[in-house]
């Protein structure tokens, strides 16, 4: 074999291997916490709470605890600002469905009372981050959504 050919060969060897790389790379299955502390270290929450299995109920009223593997989540512990960042990781895809929808109802309890309540903060939740990944939701309320939501996307 001539010199082109063997580094022809080389070459593709090295294409194919990398290429195949990511086909059966499994998706990130981040700590909740994790991804929360990555995004409250860059973009500032106004008066964080953090709250737990035992005291989520007053806010998401519809969230069913017992679907929940994992979460972290803060809300404004003064209550004057829409400012909340949640990530929930259910046990399955049906109760992450389920958990996307008990989340809106959150996100829109806070539209309605944030639109007489504090109008000017209402561009927090305007461009709030509402997504479901797989098993988990995220939802996240601050002065920079977009920074946020690249900060969390970063963490799966």
């Amino acid at each position: 074999m001539n010199k082109q050919k063997i580094i022809g060969v080389i070459f593709a060897a090295i294409i194919s291997l990398t290429a195949c790389q990511n086909i059966d790379k499994p998706a990130a299955e981040p700590v909740p916490a994790d991804v929360t502390a990555a995004v409250m270290s860059e973009v500032e929450l106004m008066s964080p709470a953090e709250k737990d299995l035992e005291t989520i109920g007053a806010y998401y009223t519809d969230l069913d605890t017992l679907s929940v593997a994992d979460m972290s989540v803060y809300v404004c512990g003064s209550g004057a600002y829409p400012d909340e960042i949640a990530v929930i990781k259910f046990k399955d895809a049906d109760a992450a469905e389920s958990g996307f929808e008990a989340v809106k109802s959150r996100y829109d309890s806070m539209v309605t009372t944030f639109i007489d309540y504090t109008p000017d903060e209402m561009y927090k939740l305007d461009s709030a981050v509402l997504e479901k990944k797989g098993n988990y939701v995220i939802f996240i309320a601050s002065a920079d959504n977009a920074k946020a939501q690249t900060i969390a996307d970063g963490k799966f």
